[in-house]
């Protein structure tokens, strides 16, 4: 776990008037560096920004790198591919890779912004600009029925891009749980507070915070106040769906039906998911039994399909 403050980062000036403060950035070698914050695998930038009162930034396109934005506060207008979209506190924004836009804060209060830019998925090629504001209907191709997750993650509404907003309420906490992926997964708090457990440690955390995850260590966010603790979450699972397909065709796994063929790969990524806990060394109640339960279940499935 790595958790800077952005007032603690470099600031610099990008689309021409627009100051973001770098938090986290792509690692330089084989291991993340804490001090500097070069620790992701896929985002080449991540952090916050702000544009003053009645401020355009100049036109700019990222030529390799899709932008996800969530306006943390204030209002503003956003121009791409012939479109003027107003957004406001709770709206997300996907800026296709290549595309020139512009951002002009059409409040009376500084605009912030919380950021990341890394390389597009294939998906997401020639993909479109887009805004949602996490109120919405949710699209249920892409969402199913619930937005819950990890007991208590509440993922707030639909979201474009990467970067969107979730809460947990108070006195509640997320399952403790790993990523066994190669994945860059980053909390911003926006506010209230709470803590972060992963692996032996644990930190606690307040309005701009954000906290870089080692996907192979098990973590779980934390919210013991009486107030929701509501965050800006951020991961590149676009470009990890994308690893995902490169293995499984490397591994000569196409696309299948086939029962047999997906409770096999069930059962690896589940094996994957069981080896990641035990490199944590920790011993939660239940745990054992659990993963005993689910081999239990994959076992009969498979001689329900008579395999």
């Amino acid at each position: 776990m790595i958790i800077k403050h952005w007032k603690d980062c470099p600031v610099v000036t990008t689309h021409g008037r627009l100051r973001e403060w770098q938090i986290f950035t792509k690692r330089v070698g084989d291991g993340p560096n804490a001090e500097t914050g070069a620790v992701c695998f896929d985002y080449t930038c991540y952090g916050r920004a702000a544009l003053l009162a009645g401020v355009t930034t100049e036109p700019t396109a990222h030529a390799d790198e899709v932008e996800g934005m969530f306006i943390s506060r204030g209002q503003a207008r956003i121009e791409a591919q012939g479109q003027r979209k107003d957004v406001s506190q709770g709206w997300s924004v996907f800026m296709p890779a290549g595309t020139e836009h512009r951002i002009t804060n059409t409040g009376t209060d500084e605009l912030e912004i919380i950021f990341s830019r890394r390389p597009p998925s294939r998906a997401e090629v020639g993909a479109p600009f887009s805004a949602r504001h996490w109120s919405e209907d949710r699209d249920r191709a892409v969402w199913g029925t619930s937005f819950q997750g990890h007991w208590y993650h509440m993922w707030r509404g639909p979201a474009a891009g990467d970067v969107h907003i979730a809460d947990i309420p108070p006195r509640k906490f997320a399952h403790p749980h790993s990523h066994t992926e190669i994945l860059d997964e980053i909390w911003y708090v926006h506010s209230g507070k709470g803590w972060h457990w992963m692996g032996r440690e644990y930190h606690e955390h307040s309005p701009g915070w954000a906290i870089w995850l080692d996907p192979g260590e098990l973590h779980s966010l934390m919210n013991p106040t009486e107030e929701t603790l509501e965050y800006v979450y951020s991961a590149s699972w676009p470009l990890v769906r994308d690893r995902e397909e490169d293995a499984a065709a490397r591994a000569g796994e196409p696309e299948t039906t086939d029962p047999t063929e997906l409770l096999g790969r069930l059962q690896k990524r589940f094996d994957a998911l069981v080896a990641g806990y035990r490199k944590t060394d920790i011993n939660i109640h239940r745990v054992d039994a659990n993963i005993s339960g689910i081999y239990a279940q994959i076992e009969a499935l498979r001689k329900a399909i008579g395999k």
